[in-house]
């Protein structure tokens, strides 16, 4: 039998003909999804993990340029004299603009806004070292100084998108579950439909496997059609949110570039979509007419 005729007149069936559109909904929203997970693994994988044994040390600015050049002095004297700081040095100005550029853009590097001094420390996290050290050995000299321990904040962001991935992935499933109920939904429906014409086969002699096989090749075929439709509006979103992202100018966030891994991935629901349907309307068939014995 061709892959595209039937002995069952399927044309006529209205309630599978919805099937196409909502598979494409559950596979566009299937193709978002597993695009943000290899985005997310992308950044996590960029994180430069020399980063957690870092703190930085921030004095705000105060209207005596020459306080502020004390302040700092004494600071570093402290802190190149204390166990477990492997390196302090004081950023320029330049340094620091551009690490406030992300937040605030093109006004970091204007010469109204009061500058905070910063300084980069390299620190050896063993013998139970804790930023907590640092700041009580710096507060007396600075108490208004603020310490930004890198180490508990990169921890914090990899917990929250190991958090993000797996939300991804229970989409994803929760797609395929929804996916499957509806095509057992429309292939019992499609069997109320052609019951007469079930039966005539089964009078001439078809058994329960071969029609089972007709309804599989039909949803097989809706399937790959649902995901090609999804994946054909996913496409153009991704792009989009590229091109927002790219355009944005807040470093802070994460750039929609695909890699051959994730174009693939995406691509792979196609087949998904089809086994998945498949699959199902053949054992939703087989079960519903051994039941109708």
């Amino acid at each position: 039998m061709a892959i595209g005729r039937s002995d069952i007149q399927f044309g006529g069936d209205d309630a599978s003909r919805f099937l196409p559109w909502m598979l494409a909904f559950m596979v566009y929203l299937a193709a978002l999804a597993v695009a943000g997970l290899f985005i997310l693994d992308d950044v996590t994988r960029k994180i430069d993990r020399g980063i957690e044994n870092t703190l930085t040390i921030q004095i705000p600015a105060s209207d005596d340029i020459l306080t502020d050049d004390r302040k700092v002095a004494a600071v570093l004297s402290r802190l190149r004299r204390m166990r477990g700081v492997e390196r302090a040095d004081a950023l320029d100005a330049e340094q620091v603009a551009a690490l406030l550029r992300p937040w605030l853009g093109e006004t970091a590097g204007s010469d109204q806004l009061p500058m905070p001094r910063v300084i980069d420390v390299n620190v050896d996290r063993g013998d139970g070292f804790q930023a907590e050290f640092v700041r009580d050995a710096l507060e007396p000299i600075v108490p208004e100084i603020i310490i930004d321990d890198h180490g508990a904040w990169l921890q914090d962001f990899l917990r929250a998108v190991r958090a993000t991935e797996l939300i991804a992935v229970a989409v994803v499933l929760l797609i395929c579950v929804i996916t499957v109920i509806t095509v057992i939904f429309t292939t019992r429906t499609g069997l109320g439909l052609h019951r007469e014409t079930i039966e005539i086969m089964h009078f001439v002699g078809a058994r329960d496997s071969y029609v089972a096989r007709q309804f599989a090749i039909r949803f097989s075929l809706m399937g790959i059609k649902g995901a090609l439709i999804g994946i054909a509006i996913a496409v153009p979103t991704l792009l989009l949110l590229s091109v927002i992202a790219e355009n944005s100018g807040i470093g802070l966030i994460p750039r929609f570039h695909l890699s051959v891994y994730g174009w693939s991935g995406i691509g792979a629901l196609v087949p998904a979509s089809a086994v998945i349907a498949m699959i199902t309307a053949r054992a939703t068939v087989m079960k519903s007419l051994t039941q109708m014995v």
